[in-house]
């Protein structure tokens, strides 16, 4: 009995001992490990090309403290401290930061053969992951299927009956909204960023598919007080995250890319990656739902029976029997895009069009209010060429010739860019700065500072459109990245231009706007609005 009664502790100890045993053999092995990772990091760190000033690095992550402050992309401070040519790291990957025109001109050349096609390596395990490498065009290494859908993209963009139907539907969208201020009343602040998410998200979706999205209708049902819109809840609650959901894509993008494994899988931050992730599959699948379904709703269409020249539509017949597509010169070798690199782009371009349009338009706003007689400038411009009358619809080439509103957007841009940092590498040995690097190189552009550069713009602090209207002045022929550069320059940019025209013409034509507080930003994949605050009051010299 005695015997029995402390064999059974002692066998515990036993198991006990054995258990803290293997958890010491697996500390030392992680022990182990870790000495032999930061023994190659920083042999790897000692021995890499061309040594640059930058701080210094950490195992595993790298320069992550310095550069993400408030989980912003802070580089700013990194090159006040150590100049236009630089290097930081993020986790293993070592970044060539790049401050002015000089040191990007190489890079930026619009040409074929430019070595730094590619954004991003063909083992980018982190976009891979997310599933936007080699898909689409933003981050599609392969050139040849990279060029067929650039191509083509292109080519419906700029389709006449495209341009005359979009301009209609941003008219649209813009009236609309205004019936929900209209209800809301003079006297309410509206949180004007959120307004703009929506009514973008409302244009390019209706561009898209030819369908309404009904965000803005939803939206207004959410903060009025008053009368609901008339719009059934059913249908309204299939818009419900699609705005967030564009958003999680844009800083998915920035943080799989950025973020190395072994920090997104850290106890802690793992559930986070996992529900980034997660919102990013629900929107991949969403979107692939709806492709599925114009896919359905062509093949139902008789083939006597014209087709809505809506992007998804035409995206999907090109190079086909029903192409409505005006053919061009080197057509008669492409081939149909799948189903997949639709998807790809459709994302790509809500991306785009809802992200960059509604936060160029809030930072639009912001600068126009601090800068009255630039505001009045631009608002003679328009009534000069449009007329007094702010219920008069206008055309494409009626934007066209307000030349003052484009420099205005310009400026904006040059001042608070919505695509602050640009990735670029190299496929051959190039020289960059004076130094040769090999390929493979990983260069990060900092167009925050290249487009505010004390060098190369005058005043470059001063919001100032005229730089961008006098051909004798200096600022003239210094490059504006607003839409990107190389081949790879936004297949979208007279889109996007008439768009933003077509916006502030509405918005200033008819109203005053009073700032209720601060703009307040935030610098990930791209630089966004995160609040401003406004009041709109009819002009009553209409």
């Amino acid at each position: 009995m005695e015997w029995s009664t402390t064999f059974f502790p002692l066998s515990k100890m036993l198991t006990w001992l054995n258990t803290l045993n293997f958890s010491y053999e697996i500390l030392k092995i992680l022990l182990i490990a870790s000495i032999a990772y930061t023994s190659h990091y920083y042999y790897k760190y000692f021995t890499r090309e061309n040594p640059l000033p930058g701080p210094f690095p950490l195992p595993f992550i790298g320069n992550i403290l310095q550069v993400f402050r408030n989980f912003s992309f802070d580089l700013e401070n990194v090159q006040a401290k150590y100049g236009d040519l630089c290097e930081f790291h993020m986790g293993s990957k070592r970044f060539i930061l790049l401050g002015n025109n000089d040191l990007i001109e190489k890079i930026m050349k619009q040409v074929i053969s430019n070595p730094f096609h590619n954004r991003v390596s063909d083992d980018s395990e982190g976009l891979k992951e997310i599933g936007v490498l080699n898909t689409g065009l933003l981050f599609n290494n392969n050139y040849d299927d990279w060029k067929l859908h650039r191509k083509i993209f292109v080519k419906v963009l700029l389709l006449p009956s495209f341009v005359r139907q979009s301009i209609k539907f941003v008219q649209d969208n813009f009236l609309e909204m205004e019936q929900y201020w209209e209800k809301l009343g003079e006297d309410e602040v509206l949180e004007f960023d959120r307004w703009m998410k929506y009514y973008f998200f409302d244009t390019i979706f209706i561009v898209t598919t030819s369908k309404p999205a009904y965000s803005l209708a939803n939206y207004y049902n959410n903060v009025t007080p008053n009368e609901k819109s008339n719009i059934p809840e059913s249908i309204l609650k299939e818009c419900n995250g699609f705005v967030e959901a564009v958003s999680s894509f844009a800083h998915g993008i920035l943080y799989f890319h950025s973020i190395p494994r072994a920090i997104r899988n850290f106890p802690g931050v793992r559930r986070y990656t996992r529900n980034l992730k997660e919102r990013i599959d629900w929107f991949r699948n969403n979107v692939e739902n709806i492709v599925k379904s114009k896919r359905e709703e062509i093949s139902k269409t008789p083939i006597d029976q014209k087709l809505k020249p809506d992007m998804l539509t035409m995206l999907m017949t090109v190079n086909t029997e029903r192409d409505v597509t005006e053919k061009i010169a080197d057509d008669e070798n492409d081939e149909p895009i799948s189903d997949k690199n639709i998807a790809a782009s459709f994302m790509e371009a809500m991306l785009g069009g809802i992200d960059t349009g509604s936060n160029s338009i809030c930072f639009l706003v912001y600068y126009l209010e601090n800068n009255p007689r630039v505001k009045q400038r631009m608002i003679e411009e328009i009534e000069y060429v449009l007329g007094k009358d702010p219920n008069k619809s206008f055309t494409f080439e009626d934007l066209s010739k307000l030349k003052y509103v484009k420099a205005v957007i310009k400026e904006a841009s040059r001042v608070l860019t919505v695509s602050p940092i640009r990735t670029k590498r190299n496929s051959a040995p190039e020289v960059i700065g004076g130094y040769k690097w090999s390929k493979g190189t990983d260069f990060l552009l900092n167009m925050d500072r290249i487009q505010n550069h004390k060098s190369y713009w005058k005043d470059p602090d001063v919001f100032n459109p005229d730089r961008f209207m006098d051909k004798e002045n200096p600022d003239f022929k210094n490059r504006l990245y607003m839409f990107g550069g190389t081949m790879r320059k936004c297949p979208g940019r007279n889109f996007g231009m008439m768009e933003l025209k077509a916006t502030l013409v509405m918005l200033y034509r008819k109203y005053d706007i009073e700032l209720m507080g601060k703009l307040k930003q935030h610098i990930g994949a791209s630089r966004t609005c995160d609040e401003l605050k406004v009041k709109l009051r009819k002009r009553k010299n209409l």
